[in-house]
């Protein structure tokens, strides 16, 4: 799994930040704060990347001091009528992007409508096409 995002952040080490990952005790202690067991694929981001930013993209996580924006924001955004099934793994103002964790689905979601609109259904070609169209445009 992330093979190809992997290729992309070697390629462009020089202008990514990868806070690096976190432990498998930290996860199951972030799981136990949302009340959800993490589905592989965040699991497995969050264990290999923590956090990653470049081209202006954040791609929330959990970073090495053991802040987590990704539980933050989930929660923040949980109080507002976030289905508990969703993580919120981007935060760009008037958009939340979310992972559903039932499904794999990627989502952004409009807080007044409390509805999602379907971006991807895998996460890794969620993260590699926003920091490549970020790329692109900076």
């Amino acid at each position: 799994m992330f093979e190809n995002l992997q290729e992309f952040i070697s390629n462009n080490q020089d202008d990514l930040i990868i806070t690096g990952g976190i432990s498998k005790e930290k996860v199951h202690v972030l799981e136990e704060i949302l009340g959800l067991k993490f589905r592989s694929e965040i699991r497995d981001y969050l264990y290999l990347y923590g956090i990653i930013m470049g081209y202006g993209v954040e791609m929330l996580g959990c970073g090495n001091s053991g802040e987590s924006s990704l539980v933050k924001e989930t929660q923040r955004f949980r109080k507002y009528g976030l289905s508990k099934e969703y993580i919120v793994i981007r935060n760009v103002d008037e958009w939340i992007y979310c992972f559903n964790n039932h499904n794999g689905e990627v989502s952004s979601w409009d807080r007044i409508e409390k509805s999602h609109l379907i971006k991807g259904d895998d996460l890794e070609k969620y993260i590699l096409n926003e920091l490549m169209e970020a790329k692109e445009e900076w």
